[in-house]
């Protein structure tokens, strides 16, 4: 025993060393308009600050849990941005930072993380790219649409899944449970919708949009969505749960001129198109 105690004595404490380095959390962040950028952020529950330079900032061994960042210019905080969970070991990337000047709050355009696919960013579930299918069949409720009729942030029943940034063009059949044609810009905050389409650089690229307005019951329906065999265990698991949208999210709902771009370009291949969904008939359906 008086051989093994030096022993134990000295491997304690390295065992100790290198598990602790691996419970910190990191976060990174770069901003989209560097006109407007803050000067600092602050780590509200670690009090501590670092500069932004060359357009970025990076914050080191932080605790895991809630962490709510101030981006300050000068000594006013001109955006805050509160992350609500992360776990112990992640590196996060917040990446073309920009602030909705209605609530103040900063929105990565996209994020990087190790670990869990998604996290929650004022509200708003974001993951990684790889973390939404190339094709999407996915039911959930509308947080937050846009005017127009053109964008939609969906969040999924899915629990493994970002909320998608579904956009809308000429070709995307818009429809009622019953089939009927339905105006895209009918579709408000609370409805249950089912969302067909391809992910693009981050967004969802609709081909099919079935909707109808029960806010808190947005997966309990007679036809199951079809998924990958990979996700079905989640999807089951989320089909027996109520979906509803957290109260504070509010977050801009627009379309990228990029994106757009895509669409239209897509929709001219086609020639045409279908309208958006006030047409008299349903569309291809395969």
């Amino acid at each position: 025993m008086r051989r093994i105690f030096p022993i134990t004595s000295l491997l304690i404490p390295t065992l100790a060393a290198c598990g602790g380095g691996g419970e910190r959390v990191s976060i990174r962040g770069t901003f989209a308009d560097t006109a407007a950028m803050p000067t600092a952020v602050f780590a509200v529950e670690a009090e501590r600050q670092v500069e932004v330079k060359r357009g970025a900032f990076h914050l080191r061994d932080l605790s895991a849990g809630p962490v709510t960042l101030r981006l300050v210019r000068g000594v006013d905080t001109v955006a805050t941005i509160a992350l609500h969970n992360v776990p112990a070991g992640t590196a996060l990337e917040l990446n073309g930072l920009a602030t909705d000047a209605a609530t103040r709050r900063a929105f990565p355009r996209t994020l990087s993380l190790n670990g869990p696919p998604v996290l929650l960013v004022n509200n708003m579930r974001m993951g990684r790219a790889d973390a939404v299918p190339a094709q999407v069949d996915a039911r959930g409720v509308v947080l937050a649409a846009s005017a127009d009729g053109a964008a939609l942030l969906v969040r999924p029943g899915d629990a493994a899944m970002p909320d998608l940034r579904v956009v809308l063009g000429l070709g995307t059949e818009t429809l009622a449970r019953d089939s009927t044609p339905v105006d895209p810009a009918a579709v408000r905050a609370g409805d249950s919708v089912r969302v067909e389409g391809r992910a693009d650089q981050g967004f969802v690229i609709a081909t099919r949009v079935t909707t109808w307005a029960t806010s808190t019951t947005a997966l309990r329906e007679d036809e199951p969505a079809s998924v990958a065999p990979e996700r079905g265990e989640r999807a089951a698991a989320a089909a027996s749960t109520p979906v509803r949208a957290p109260a504070a999210v509010r977050v801009p709902v627009s379309v990228p001129r990029e994106i757009r771009r895509q669409v239209d370009r897509l929709e001219r291949g086609r020639g045409g198109g279908r309208g958006r969904g006030n047409g008299k008939g349903k569309g291809n359906k395969g």
